[in-house]
């Protein structure tokens, strides 16, 4: 986005959104994604993925937090004390502040992301949800592990 443009290049606003505005939306033709395969946004700050994973090197605060801009791949990462609803919804604030607001987070069905703290969070900032359930998973894994002949 124009934001991240004028920050990593050092433009004023008005140069980086002249650059934003004149990209072409080419890429919103592409073919439909084949089953099982992530999907990206269509323009910046449209669809985020999210997940934690842990560093244990980071001591106390191993449980890195990390959220992926599918259209740009600009990511946002913290490190928490823990993986709880209040640690996910900190971690989604500072995103939400230092890169905007997405129309949808993509999540797991983890106990923080479908806890009701997390839910009203989402109610608040983002206009959807998206995740995967655990019959979306299953049959993924069926797909593609009977596509190596397991």
């Amino acid at each position: 986005n124009a934001h991240t443009l004028q920050k990593q290049f050092q433009l004023t606003p008005t140069e980086a959104r002249g650059i934003v505005e004149s990209c072409d939306d080419g890429h919103a033709l592409a073919p439909p994604l084949p089953a099982g395969v992530n999907p990206r946004g269509l323009k910046a700050l449209e669809l985020w993925q999210t997940d934690v994973t842990q560093i244990a090197e980071f001591g106390r605060l191993k449980y890195v937090h990390v959220m992926v801009d599918k259209f740009s791949s600009t990511m946002w990462a913290s490190a928490h004390n823990g993986e709880k609803a209040r640690d996910v919804t900190a971690h989604w604030s500072q995103a939400f502040a230092v890169l905007g607001i997405p129309s949808a987070v993509k999540t797991d069905n983890g106990p923080a992301y479908a806890s009701q703290q997390v839910r009203q969070f989402l109610q608040l900032w983002v206009q959807r949800r998206a995740y995967r359930s655990i019959p979306q998973v299953i049959l993924m894994l069926s797909v593609s592990l009977g596509g190596l002949g397991m």
